[in-house]
């Protein structure tokens, strides 16, 4: 098996997980390549790590923002991701870092099965030139910055008028980001078995303009006027891109999935309940 691993950046790694799992992984006659933030845990290791290569499987040591960021990065989306929560959250998690060889044991030997997942495909277009472009696992967020004023978002969907939304931002989201920014703005949760768009207004001057799902065919134009320059494009809170007046993003869906490892049978709502305690009973609060 071939074999990268990538971690949150600065990651600390007191129990030696990481060094643990490379030299497991090796032992079991994997091949492993390492990215800079990995080595600097696994002494004498240079980076090796080269998302065009044909891995089998990403490690993704850290939290959701770790596995958000190495989805930027991937350029092969055959690879089977594994995330191993070493931060707080783990949405996206298997298993945290202390076991990481009974995770691994697992996958070694093909006891998993792989949860496909939506992607979006962004474009921003400045003339006729394409300025930016990038998949989304969670959501393309358009916002102002923290001194402009509201933005005029001229919205299209095939082509065809939606709105203008006056509003702090949008964000277009997956249904696998259903439950990130989206959910804080106000959006609906979407289980990721339904394919879809979702378009959420951040803090809209009008009450009326609320969230809309959208079927997954669905084009997505977005343009904007008398931003003063202030204006962001942001994918998954990872990449970030400046948005001139006249500037049009484009989102779709992508023709890439992302192949998630997963290790048990719970269901998504068993993860809603355990993780963001969704549905939970506050009385006793």
């Amino acid at each position: 098996m071939y074999v990268a691993i990538t971690v949150k950046t600065g990651l600390t790694d007191p129990d030696n997980v990481v060094k643990k799992t490379v030299k497991y992984l090796e032992k079991n006659k994997c091949k492993v390549d390492l990215c800079p933030g990995t080595c600097v845990l696994v002494p004498n290791r240079k980076p090796g790590l080269d998302f065009h290569n044909p891995y089998d499987l990403i490690i993704s040591f850290g939290g959701d923002g770790t596995l958000l960021r190495t989805v930027q990065y991937m350029k092969n989306f055959d690879s089977m991701v594994l995330s191993i929560n070493m931060g707080r959250l783990g949405f996206f998690s298997e298993g945290v870092g202390k076991h990481f060889e009974k995770i691994l044991d697992k996958v070694l030997k093909k006891k998993y099965y792989i949860d496909k997942r939506m992607l979006a495909r962004c474009t921003v277009l400045r003339g006729k030139r394409r300025a930016f472009t990038q998949r989304a696992l969670n959501e393309v967020t358009i916002a102002r910055d923290a001194l402009a004023r509201m933005v005029p978002l001229r919205t299209t969907v095939d082509d065809l008028k939606l709105t203008t939304f006056m509003a702090d931002g949008l964000i277009v989201s997956t249904p696998t980001g259903s439950t990130g920014y989206s959910l804080s703005a106000g959006g609906p949760v979407v289980s990721p078995k339904v394919d879809c768009l979702i378009l959420t207004p951040i803090a809209p001057h009008s009450f009326t303009q609320k969230p809309i799902v959208l079927p997954p065919t669905s084009r997505v134009k977005v343009s904007m006027s008398n931003s003063q320059g202030r204006t962001y494009l942001t994918m998954d809170g990872q990449t970030g891109f400046h948005l001139k007046d006249n500037d049009v993003v484009k989102i779709k869906r992508s023709t890439k999935t992302l192949k998630l490892v997963r290790l048990s049978k719970n269901s998504y709502y068993q993860t809603l309940r355990t993780k963001l305690h969704w549905g939970g009973d506050l009385s006793g609060r």
